[in-house]
């Protein structure tokens, strides 16, 4: 008798009509509303923490370059220290020896010579270009720039600009031994410019005749190597430098008499102080800063050691090609002048 009732109750609600609730929005309204709002807030959540990682990228890149900072002024006071003498005679025994290279990577002996290496250094990867900007083009020119080759790593910069079919432009030194690499630059279209002879800043910079005869030695030595007359130059550690013991004006006049034109740069690559900078650290610095230009001159260093310089050309050459409105160009006479000293 209990198994007839509970049939009967079964039955019951099996023809009863629909209660009201039953009747209304159908279910999963609920659902429908909160999808779209939980999406909306995970992408708002997603763009607040992208810009929170974007600002500590930019302040842990803004320590790295003050500890790098740091790290050269230290080189720079110790460096001065080793060839004063005098009281600091007694901290002088108890450091060790500050180990500066040249462009050759050979170990600089002479103690102020060391100092203005690594003082000029410091100022080409830190100097904030104060300069007029051409906003004239509709289209943004970068010039990739390498000072103080030839080295063991121009042969590979060269085949990286070949394989994306860009020019750039070389401020070489004079140096034996690299008289293919020389002649290359000018074979694949590059320009060939002056940086110095010797790269000594105790010797180019001590009078505008020292410099006069660094200078021509260096043009005629590319001249009979390749048969450019070269007439574009930078100067070592820039028209800016605090090296130079003769005032950087007469330098400069002695160019324009001679139908010569420097240039210096507005976007470094940050690889020209000690310690060795990171491929992503040198693709930051250089992507980080051309667009704040119409006319990007871009330091790089083409010299021992500098490894990861080339390492990082294809990630920055393949950014600006994509790029809208931009090209890469080599420094030319008719390029936009990017200077340090201007009137």
């Amino acid at each position: 008798m209990q198994l007839e009732d509970h049939n009967e109750e079964t039955q019951d609600w099996a023809t009863e009509p629909l209660r009201p609730e039953r009747k209304g929005k159908p279910q999963g309204s609920f659902a429908d509303i909160m999808v779209p709002v939980l999406t909306l807030m995970t992408i708002v959540n997603c763009v607040i923490i992208l810009v929170l990682v974007m600002n500590i990228g930019r302040k842990v890149n803004g320590l790295e370059q003050q500890l790098t900072v740091l790290q050269d002024n230290a080189a720079i006071s110790a460096a001065r220290m080793a060839g004063s003498g005098g009281d600091s005679s007694a901290v002088q025994e108890e450091s060790e020896p500050v180990s500066v290279a040249d462009i050759n990577g050979s170990y600089v002996a002479d103690a102020a010579e060391a100092s203005d290496i690594v003082e000029a250094a410091m100022l080409e990867d830190t100097h904030k270009w104060d300069g007029r900007e051409d906003i004239s083009a509709d289209i943004r020119r970068v010039y990739l720039t390498f000072d103080d080759g030839p080295s063991a790593n121009t042969d590979r910069i060269l085949d990286i600009l070949n394989q994306y079919g860009v020019k750039a432009t070389f401020f070489v030194v004079g140096k034996e031994g690299y008289s293919d690499q020389y002649r290359r630059i000018v074979e694949d279209g590059h320009t060939l410019a002056m940086h110095s002879y010797s790269h000594k800043y105790s010797e180019i910079y001590a009078s505008l005749d020292a410099y006069r005869k660094d200078l021509t030695k260096l043009h005629d030595y590319l001249y009979e190597l390749t048969g450019v007359d070269c007439n574009i130059v930078r100067f070592p550690g820039g028209s800016s430098n605090t090296t130079s013991r003769v005032n950087m004006w007469e330098l400069i006049n002695y160019l324009n008499k001679e139908n010569m034109v420097y240039f210096d740069w507005n976007v470094s690559s940050g690889d020209a102080s000690g310690g060795g900078k990171s491929v992503d650290q040198i693709v930051n610095n250089v992507l980080g800063s051309i667009d704040q230009y119409n006319n990007a001159v871009v330091l790089f260093h083409d010299a021992a050691g500098k490894d990861t310089t080339v390492d990082a050309l294809p990630a920055i050459i393949e950014h600006i090609l994509e790029s809208d409105n931009t090209v890469l160009l080599p420094i030319s006479e008719d390029t936009v002048r990017v200077q340090h000293l201007h009137e």
